[in-house]
Formats: C-alpha cells, structure tokens, sequence
C-alpha cells in the first residue's frame, strides 16, 4: 500500500469514527427520548386546540341554527370525548415525569 493510501485510509477511518461517534453515547438515547416526547406533547396539544376549536365552532353552528339538535348532540359528544382523551394523555405523559415537563413534586395530582 503507498503512503498516501496509507494517508487517506486513516483519514477516512478518523472521519467516520468522527461522524458516528455521537451515535454510540449514552446521551444520545436520552437526547432521542427528550425529543420524541417533545414531539409527542406538542402534537397532542395541536390536536387537544383543534378538538376544542371544533367544539366552539359547533357551539357557534348550534347557535345561528346551522346545525340541528340530533346532529349536534352526535358532534358534541365525539368531539367533547375526542378532547377529553387528549387531556388525559396530556395529563399523563405530564404524571410520569416527561422531560419535557419535568417531574412533579409531592406526588399532588392537582395543577401547577
């Protein structure tokens, strides 16, 4: 093998083990844990807003009478079911001491 094989071998080894090596740290899990459980939270939030936004706007629909009452009352309980099981989902990613939000204290299960 020429030197400059050599060279360019152990510069391409030095590079990778570079590149990879945050791949192989412990924190690296703990990294991809954190940001999936972010990513978790703020999608249940978006939906948790939606179902709520849908909730008011059929408020709104029942209102201005653009909705009937069957109609609704089937909507309503969907929609209010839908929200409620994103907040519990919320509440307990948020009990078991999520990254994201951190652990709570004192075992309380009432709001910070």
């Amino acid at each position: 093998m020429s030197p400059a094989a050599g060279v360019f071998l152990l510069l391409a080894v030095a590079v990778m083990a570079f590149v990879l090596a945050p791949l192989f740290r412990r924190e690296a899990k703990e990294e991809e844990r954190r940001a999936s459980a972010a990513s978790e939270m703020q999608e249940l939030r978006s939906r948790r807003e939606m179902a709520l936004s849908a909730l008011k706007d059929l408020e709104d629909d029942k209102a201005t009478g653009k909705i009937g009452d069957e109609d609704y009352q089937d909507l309503k309980a969907k929609l209010t079911l839908e929200a409620v099981e994103l907040m519990k989902r919320l509440d307990g990613l948020k009990d078991a001491g999520t990254p994201y939000f951190g652990k709570r204290r004192g075992g309380s299960k009432g709001r910070h």
